[in-house]
């Protein structure tokens, strides 16, 4: 019943694992096309190469980091809000007119063969913010709406929500979890050239989880990937 103790442990939990050759975290960029005459344009040429660097609260810049979020002996109902943890990302090495943005999605672990997201979907994401610099404005958006809001001095003002930048509840079971990112993840998410952007987030073991789940481990990796 959910509202014994259950040991389901949860062990490295959104373990960060990242390689810029292996999964596009480097791709070339483009000028602008300037024009030699009115007939005949130059075509854009490629500038240097974008390299995505990864850090967390406790590691350097790099190509990866992992264990950023980790939890142990999860009662459902439980939520762990990772204070102070989060992951940030730095697009290098870009000119100011390269256009790109950065995708998040997940990988976990089975939890049997024959039912490879019954955990997942039990893993309920309640926080998950997204916050970029661009220029001297800062600018956090919320996740589980797709609203992007002004923070900085300038004031409080607020875009339209995006549906890009919001984890939709695919299966419709009332909450989202991980198995909902895995299936329709963040998209286009802003990354200005050579400022950074942090991502934290929350999770909460949903109090209708049963005992199936004792003793069981629950790992993910975090995938950041930057598009064109």
């Amino acid at each position: 019943m959910a509202g014994r103790r259950i040991l389901a442990v949860l062990l490295g939990v959104l373990a960060i694992i990242i390689a810029s050759g292996s999964i596009g975290a480097a791709y070339a960029c483009y000028d602008m096309p300037r024009y030699k005459s009115w007939f005949i344009p130059y075509r854009p040429h490629p500038c240097r190469q974008v390299d995505l660097m990864i850090q967390d609260q406790d590691e350097s810049w790099g190509d990866g980091v992992r264990e950023t979020w980790t939890a142990s002996n999860m009662v459902p109902g439980d939520e762990f809000v990772f204070d102070g943890h989060f992951v940030g990302l730095q697009s290098r090495s870009c000119r100011r007119s390269c256009r790109g943005g950065i995708l998040i999605s997940c990988n976990y672990n089975p939890w049997t063969a024959y039912q490879p997201n019954r955990m997942a979907k039990y893993m309920e994401i309640t926080r998950c913010v997204y916050s970029y610099k661009n220029g001297n404005e800062i600018w956090q958006i919320d996740c589980l709406t797709g609203k992007a809001t002004r923070v900085s001095k300038k004031g409080n003002n607020y875009w339209s929500p995006n549906g890009n930048w919001q984890i939709r509840d695919v299966d419709n079971d009332g909450r989202v979890t991980f198995y909902d990112l895995k299936k329709r993840p963040l998209t286009n998410l802003p990354l200005p050239p050579d400022d950074e952007s942090h991502f934290e987030m929350s999770v909460r073991f949903h109090q209708s989880a049963g005992n199936e789940f004792q003793r069981d481990t629950f790992n993910l990796a975090m995938v950041y990937r930057l598009t064109t």
